[in-house]
């Protein structure tokens, strides 16, 4: 099998537009598997020590995500990484607008806050045989599957979700590929956190 040389940044440019963030000087690299993430040199976040860099001078910076608390004997393991991704977390608050008479403007009462807003876009790659990554898929489908909510360990969301607080799957998108390597798989895919409600009964109502 002869050198595969690619750019994982120009597919992902191509693929969702734009690019992820570049340490230093951006440098081209004979490495025929210049993306693999190398646990030995990472690089963690001070607060949560969710994974962030791997050796990534000049290489474009990926935020590890990590599934926890997933079923074995569905998935060979109770974590799930996807090293290739990016993520986005966004929130929104319901308020209630009441308009006054004779007022300019509306009076503005808090009501709630909305569930956190998390999308994922990344790729699955077949690092190994460099064919198409039929069981990289098969577990992306048994998580968009699943029918409980699971843990997210990331940087980012670890700030804004608390111990307590879960995601759920709403959507999985898998882009059509025109082009590129037959061995990477763009995917997209969107998550509402669920947070963990107790329920206290009064038996003497």
């Amino acid at each position: 099998m002869g050198l595969f040389i690619y750019d994982l940044a120009d597919f992902y440019r191509y693929q969702f537009g734009g690019k992820p963030y570049v340490i230093g000087d951006e440098q081209k690299t004979a490495d025929p598997s210049p993306f693999i993430i190398n646990g030995e040199n990472t690089q963690l976040s001070q607060v949560s020590g969710s994974s962030l860099t791997a050796d990534y001078l000049g290489k474009e910076i990926w935020l590890p995500i990590r599934f926890k608390g997933l079923e074995a004997s569905v998935f060979g393991a109770s974590d799930l990484l996807l090293p290739y991704a990016v993520i986005k977390i966004s929130s929104s608050n319901t308020i209630v607008r009441t308009a006054m008479s004779e007022r300019k403007g509306t009076v503005k009462e808090y009501f709630s806050a909305e569930d956190y807003q998390i999308t994922i876009k990344g790729f699955v790659i077949d690092e190994t045989d460099r064919v198409w990554p039929e069981k990289e898929l098969i577990i992306l489908k048994k998580l968009d599957d699943l029918k409980t909510a699971v843990r997210l360990d990331n940087a980012l969301t670890n700030i804004f979700l608390d111990k307590d607080t879960r995601v759920v799957i709403t959507k999985l998108d898998l882009p059509e590929v025109e082009g590129g390597r037959k061995h990477i798989r763009p995917f997209a895919m969107t998550l509402e956190s669920d947070s963990i409600f107790t329920l206290d009964v009064d038996s003497d109502v």
